[in-house]
């Protein structure tokens, strides 16, 4: 039963992962006129095992698929959306994540220059 289970997680892992976590440039990755490149770096390197790098003080995580996000198959599989995992410690990546996190919370629905307009 437990090999069973087993293997019906692995399909599901590979059939969400193909489904959800795959990514494909879209307007929206090129939105801030950034060069043609990805503003979601796309694609990652490809990288044979995870690894904690000293002179940027960071993990980069195994990746065997340039084009797939960063994901936690337990996440993938019960919760059956996209995500993307990475390992913010400090610096410039942890203060861009707390602006996202803060900005998205505290969303309008109107937009600030709409609000402007009202005074």
């Amino acid at each position: 039963m437990v090999k069973e289970w087993e293997s019906t997680f692995v399909t599901e892992t590979k059939q969400c992962g193909e489904a959800l976590q795959r990514h494909t440039c879209r307007a929206v990755c090129h939105k801030y006129d950034n060069d043609g490149q990805c503003r979601f770096r796309f694609p990652h390197e490809v990288v044979d095992a995870s690894f904690f790098d000293a002179t940027s003080n960071s993990v980069v995580f195994k990746c065997q698929d340039a084009t797939v996000n960063y994901f936690n198959p337990s996440i993938l599989v019960f919760c059956r959306h996209n995500h993307d995992l990475k390992c913010i410690l400090s610096g410039k990546s942890a203060k861009a994540a707390m602006f996202y996190i803060s900005d998205y919370i505290t969303k309008m629905d109107t937009k600030t220059y709409e609000m402007l307009s009202l005074l």
